[in-house]
């Protein structure tokens, strides 16, 4: 793993969430859409569908149709995100991260699509549990007690209960916290922040 190249992301992806989530409303705000402004062209498509959800919550449904669940796939639209992202900023200092939001893994390729945790998280992740675009920052291809790679997103604090009830209902158990999952990593990763 580059930490060097994870701690420059995690530093690009925060400032730009805080700021796609200013002014949201977590009564009726669209938590299909607040993290997904970037909406890269793959092979000539926009990545996502957004579309009005069912009758199941108000708001938007997104949907990759299957065409991100590969690792190469992941790797592919991860680099079309980051393309769309400013340059890092400077160190933002990791004392108060957890003030701030949550680093969350996600273990890609792992979906049983029983539409639990889109439900559960009034959109947030998508129809193949994948958290928002916007949120991804870095993607480990080998992870120690993980079959498939994981992909690193921060979710901001305000965001954390709604992604905490997604980790609650979500049985394949790809979600995780780093700071629970892996404090040692955790802690260098505060270390160069």
């Amino acid at each position: 793993m580059n930490l060097e190249l994870f701690t420059a992301r995690l530093r690009q992806v925060i400032p730009r969430t805080e700021r796609l989530a200013a002014g949201f409303d977590f009564e009726r705000g669209d938590y299909g859409r607040v993290f997904r402004q970037t909406n890269p062209l793959i092979d000539g498509q926009p990545l996502y569908r957004l579309e009005p959800a069912d009758d199941w919550y108000e708001g938007t449904c997104a949907s990759m149709d299957g065409r991100c669940f590969s690792a190469a796939g992941y790797q592919e639209v991860l680099r079309a995100a980051l393309a769309h992202r400013e340059e890092p900023r400077a160190r933002l200092g990791g004392a108060g991260l957890l003030d701030r939001g949550r680093i969350l893994g996600f273990e890609t390729q792992l979906s049983t699509y029983d539409g639990a945790p889109i439900v559960e998280s009034r959109g947030l992740v998508d129809e193949e549990d994948a958290p928002p675009i916007d949120t991804w920052f870095y993607l480990r291809e080998h992870v120690p007690g993980h079959q498939f790679p994981v992909l690193y997103c921060w979710i901001p604090k305000p965001f954390e209960p709604v992604m905490q009830q997604t980790i609650d209902v979500e049985i394949m158990g790809s979600y995780h916290w780093l700071d629970e999952a892996d404090p040692e990593l955790y802690d260098q990763v505060l270390a160069r922040l």
